[in-house]
């Protein structure tokens, strides 16, 4: 009976959602600037690579309940639990990305789903973190193309990227076949001031593969999400 009442309560909720074009985004509105730099019609996917909680903060979940296909990706194995409750036909994906096969490190805090749990030990001294590790944890590490080969179907339309992995991006980026995969936008995090943005190593990367900044939005000080399109896209 109690999952029962859970599941009419997530519909309930889900069809709430829905029906007033809710932002899940962390800086509020994200997700409605990609529906507008989509222009899509018909639902297609989309790829959330460090995609932590299925909808808090997220730039994914508004696609999700509009019927889009998702691939999500991210080395924190407590969320699959949460990924089967809430976003059942999303593809929830236990790995870090990265362009070789093998096994990356994960620090997991006190906090099951704290944004702060990460691949990266400079990270967890920068913030001091280093008396609140829970366990540490090997993850696999995979190509992004041989995840999307494996994922990405004849017919799918490959709408965007949404790249959250705390100072791994780049390599997330070129682990991705430009060739034959090319999402029409790629959300990329960032903590850089707008200047340094503009000639950073992630925006000169994608301008080699034919992607050009076209905005950044902000969520506190200078975090934020660039927004970079393809060329290619009239």
């Amino acid at each position: 009976m109690k999952n029962i009442i859970n599941k009419a309560k997530n519909k309930i909720r889900e069809f709430i959602y829905k029906r007033y074009n809710i932002s899940f985004s962390q800086g509020g509105g994200d997700d409605i600037q990609l529906t507008k730099l989509i222009k899509a019609e018909r639902p297609g996917v989309y790829v959330d690579i460090g995609c932590w909680h299925p909808v808090k903060a997220s730039n994914t979940y508004y696609f999700y309940l509009r019927g889009w296909k998702g691939i999500c990706i991210d080395p924190n194995p407590e969320l699959k639990t949460l990924y089967d409750k809430f976003r059942p036909k999303d593809s929830f994906i236990n790995c870090a990305i990265g362009p070789k096969e093998k096994s990356l490190t994960y620090y997991q805090l006190n906090d099951n789903y704290s944004t702060m749990n990460t691949l990266n030990y400079d990270f967890i001294k920068l913030h001091n973190l280093e008396n609140q590790i829970k366990c540490i944890v090997n993850v696999p590490i995979y190509n992004l193309k041989d995840i999307l080969d494996k994922n990405i179907l004849e017919g799918d339309r490959l709408d965007f990227f949404d790249i959250d992995v705390e100072g791994f991006d780049l390599e997330v980026l070129k682990s991705n076949d430009w060739v034959k995969y090319r999402p029409k936008v790629v959300l990329v995090e960032t903590d850089l001031t707008i200047q340094n943005d503009i000639n950073s190593e992630i925006v000169q990367y994608l301008e080699t593969v034919d992607y050009k900044l076209v905005a950044k939005s902000i969520i506190n000080g200078n975090l934020g999400n660039l927004f970079l399109m393809d060329n290619k896209i009239n």
